[in-house]
């Protein structure tokens, strides 16, 4: 096993004190913009150029003791399988690496439990903030957190009452645009299929479809843990019904109704147009393509993670962060 090399070795080839090792590798910069230990320019390259050819790693365990710091993050996805997550937990990875920060993820499969015990786990690692999307029924979960004191961020919907820092979509603009796309391709007949979760995004699409198309269309609910056999029983009604125009909430439930259409001889986007929310790869497969409702992934991430960053650096200042609560709702474009 390769020898873990450490700032006395360091100090041995480079033939300075072990003092002066670590005055180098924990320089930090303090307030007024200047070193807090003085050395050489030529002595510190010095000690840098033999700490990398040593393959020297610092110790983060020893860092965060000096430091009173982890510099990590947790982050608390829905589902890590779906590409909307994984695309913004990519995103967010790569923000947290410009600003120093590491990043733990974890999903919650929409379980409220696993939730709380990915909230306590990541708790005990001492990360210094959350970025989360609540899992349905964990508003009193998210309650213990605000109460925790730890700054934390909430991206793709809301619980009730909401009083934290928010990063949305505007759902009804989205919805707006869903609708008029498929009225434009010549659907008269439209309905919509959604998750079968309370959750505030899903809500709100379905409030914003029924505040524009009344209350005759259906919209039909699939659940989260058995999206597949009952898109097989909506597909029979969709059809039945003669309905020529759907609106899928999500990828997921979508590309669940469109397969099983297909698989009834339906000609997708002829004998019934589709618009979508959220990227599939199985949209471009039809002629024409299945237009959908793209959000902006990277400027979620990037949003979120800003305010994360502040609210920690804050913190770290000693500034009161339990009243900023800022509500950033940002627009969704569609995708042709």
């Amino acid at each position: 096993m390769a020898k873990n090399i450490t700032i006395k070795d360091i100090a041995r080839e480079a033939g300075v004190s072990i003092a002066l090792v670590s005055f180098v590798m924990n320089n930090r910069i303090e307030a007024d913009g200047k070193q807090k230990y003085r050395v050489s320019e030529s002595t510190k390259q010095r000690i840098l150029e033999v700490a990398q050819r040593l393959n020297y790693k610092p110790s983060s365990a020893a860092r965060m003791l000096r430091q009173g710091r982890s510099h990590v993050i947790g982050v608390i996805l829905s589902d890590l399988a779906n590409i909307f997550y994984g695309t913004i937990a990519r995103e967010l990875e790569s923000q947290a690496y410009k600003h120093g920060y590491t990043v733990l993820f974890s999903s919650t499969e929409e379980d409220p439990e696993r939730f709380n015990s990915i909230l306590h786990s990541f708790m005990e690692k001492d990360v210094e903030g959350f970025i989360v999307v609540p899992a349905e029924g964990s508003a009193k979960y998210m309650t213990e957190l605000k109460a925790s004191g730890k700054p934390y961020v909430v991206i793709d919907r809301y619980y009730t009452p909401h009083e934290e820092p928010l990063v949305l979509t505007d759902n009804k603009d989205a919805m707006r645009m869903a609708i008029k796309e498929l009225q434009r391709s010549g659907a008269t007949k439209i309905e919509m299929v959604a998750y079968s979760m309370r959750i505030s995004s899903m809500m709100d699409r379905e409030k914003s479809f029924r505040e524009i198309l009344g209350d005759g269309p259906s919209i039909y609910h699939l659940p989260f843990d058995n999206v597949a056999a009952k898109a097989e029983e909506v597909a029979d009604e969709i059809i039945r019904k003669g309905t020529d125009g759907v609106i899928t909430a999500s990828n997921v439930p979508g590309v669940a109704i469109i397969k099983a259409l297909f698989k009834r001889g339906i000609a997708i986007q002829k004998d019934i147009k589709f618009v979508g929310f959220d990227f599939s790869n199985v949209y471009s497969f039809f002629e024409p393509a299945i237009p959908y409702i793209q959000q902006p992934l990277p400027e979620i991430s990037a949003r979120s993670a800003q305010v994360l960053f502040d609210l920690i650096e804050r913190k770290e200042k000693g500034e009161d962060i339990s009243k900023l609560n800022e509500k950033i709702i940002l627009k969704a474009s569609l995708v042709k």
